[in-house]
């Protein structure tokens, strides 16, 4: 009697769930109607900027992840949105991020302001801790 009990009781949950399980048409149009809906809306900006800084923060750690597994912790010390610094220049999807020794360009498939997301694209670059003094010490070249 429980085991029956038990599996008229599991069947009750798991139908409706059954039931809209599924292809379902209109989801496509629906998804874009919400993300229009986001587009349009008008957004606080400090909201505007957590979710740049976020988005920012996330990108960078992600990359520094994948490059340097083995020292991740050295290199993510003190990765917060207070300690990167960052450029937007000439589309609203294209940001140039620097922390300590490294700059990237993220480019993201929509505005990082406005949709919790990974970029699309990354190009990074390691700055040479001496790159700022190299040319010091260099003699000029004498004229022949």
């Amino acid at each position: 009697m429980y085991r029956f009990a038990l599996v008229v009781l599991i069947s009750l949950v798991l139908l409706p769930e059954l039931a809209l399980a599924g292809p379902k048409e209109g989801i496509s149009a629906e998804f874009r109607a919400v993300e229009e809906g986001i587009r349009k809306r008008k957004h606080d900006p400090a909201v505007l900027q957590k979710t740049l800084e976020d988005n920012l923060v996330r990108a960078m750690r992600s990359a520094i992840r994948r490059r340097f597994y083995e020292d991740e912790k050295k290199h993510l010390e003190g990765l917060t949105p207070e300690n990167i610094t960052w450029e937007k220049t000439f589309s609203d999807n294209v940001y140039f991020v620097k922390f300590r020794y490294f700059i990237v360009r993220f480019d993201f498939a929509r505005d990082p302001r406005l949709f919790i997301q990974a970029p699309l694209y990354e190009k990074f670059l390691i700055l040479d801790e001496f790159e700022g003094d190299s040319h010091k010490n260099e003699t000029p070249a004498k004229p022949q």
